[in-house]
């Protein structure tokens, strides 16, 4: 389904838009992606990085075009985490969103956020993006999605969910287990934290220009995991990920 149907008559734009817009903020929807959005995306959010972080540093990039179908799973701990991942996911990534994050601007953010490759997710209702998701991920076009569902502030890592795993076996059977499916561990890790602001892009001026790592594991490809469950796939994801020395990231206190 796209914003413009040159079926409908030309009276009812304002109804196609709105409609449009609402389904790019219903879980599950996959809006139309456009290329020429995600090459402007992928400088804007360039621009951005070097202005609020300063220096990207890849680590294992060779990880990034690994083959098979492939979901990125990054830890989630700042607001700008997908504007630093962006420019350096494979083109075409799908990204997972908070519902939340699509809405506003009467209803622009969700299309634009759709045409550069965005998705919602009501992680009220995180099933909803299982099935539209396994079709993504047989389609050929990567994923990428915070398997910690939500930001944490402190760097804490929080637990991961089993929605990445779900996805990636889906596809798995709906290829027959003939194509190698994988999920990628990326671990970001920023030179400097501010607790304060990790929420909220207006309070982080330049209090997180320090830097920031990012490094991109090698695929866990589900053949290679026995037993073959969510937890026993999340449960390696987590541990490549967290394993991981960086000074503004830690696992829970096990005192608490």
């Amino acid at each position: 389904m796209g914003l413009f149907n040159r079926s409908t008559p030309r009276n009812s734009w304002w109804r196609r838009f709105r409609d449009y817009a609402n389904n790019c903020v219903t879980s599950g929807f996959i809006p139309t992606d456009n290329r020429t959005f995600r090459r402007i995306g992928k400088f804007g959010a360039r621009v951005w990085s070097f202005v609020q972080v300063g220096k990207v540093t890849i680590v294992g990039e060779e990880n990034l075009h690994a083959p098979g179908r492939l979901i990125f799973c990054p830890n989630h701990s700042a607001m700008l985490d997908a504007i630093v991942l962006y420019p350096y996911i494979p083109d075409g990534t799908r990204f997972m969103s908070a519902v939340e994050e699509m809405r506003g601007f009467w209803g622009l953010k969700g299309i634009v956020m759709g045409a550069l490759g965005s998705y919602a997710v009501d992680r009220s209702r995180g099933k909803s993006v299982i099935a539209p998701s396994i079709n993504v991920l047989v389609s050929g076009r990567c994923i990428n999605m915070f398997p910690e569902g939500k930001i944490s502030p402190t760097g804490e890592y929080l637990e991961f969910k089993r929605g990445a795993a779900w996805i990636a076996m889906g596809a798995c059977e709906a290829l027959q287990h003939k194509e190698l499916v994988g999920i990628v561990p990326v671990q970001i890790c920023y030179g400097t934290r501010d607790v304060s602001s990790a929420l909220d892009f207006g309070k982080m001026r330049l209090k997180w220009r320090a830097g920031v790592t990012i490094t991109v594991g090698k695929p866990v490809y589900l053949h290679d995991i026995n037993p073959l469950t969510p937890d026993a796939v999340m449960a390696r994801i987590k541990n490549e990920i967290t394993s991981r020395d960086c000074p503004t990231t830690s696992l829970p206190d096990k005192g608490d």
